[in-house]
């Protein structure tokens, strides 16, 4: 009786763990960079900020890749095997959102110490980016609760 009370709840768990990238809105960000992203791109031709154009561009597109990459490891709780669930996957999610957290934090130092710029709309661009980063360095931190709530909870199994 307990081992399927922990499977049903193994069941859920995995289920909502892997939902939870859409109800933290992680998705909507992803694709709010990527958009910026290619306004960057096709702005980098007429720019005379070439260089900061070119950097921009790459974090952005780093960004993406991150939580493209996690996204795909919430597949992971898909291949354990619900007797087995233990705490490497969490870990693993909380490692991977530690880091995506530090380099979203290098990217908002990063811009916001640009002081001046060439074209009024290199810095237009510039205070959008701050603007989407430090929207997502907010969502990993929820991001990070969550997942550190549903680790908690799998130990008390």
């Amino acid at each position: 009786m307990k081992k399927i009370i922990f499977f049903v709840l193994s069941l859920v768990l995995a289920w909502s763990l892997t939902a939870q990238a859409l109800e933290t809105n992680l998705v909507d960000t992803r694709n709010e960079i990527l958009k910026t992203a290619q306004e960057v791109k096709t702005y980098f031709t007429s720019s005379r900020d070439p260089v900061l154009i070119n950097s921009m561009w790459d974090s952005a597109v780093l960004s993406v890749s991150q939580l493209d990459a996690y996204f795909s490891m919430l597949g992971i709780f898909n291949t354990i095997k619900k007797e087995n669930l233990d705490n490497a996957p969490f870990s693993y999610l909380i490692t991977w959102l530690t880091q995506l957290k530090k380099t979203t934090e290098l990217n908002i130092k990063s811009l916001e110490e640009i002081k001046t710029t060439t074209d009024a709309r290199s810095k237009v661009l510039v205070l959008k980016l701050k603007d989407i980063f430090s929207n997502l360095k907010m969502r990993i931190d929820k991001e990070l609760q969550t997942v550190g709530q549903f680790q908690e909870a799998t130990k008390k199994q």
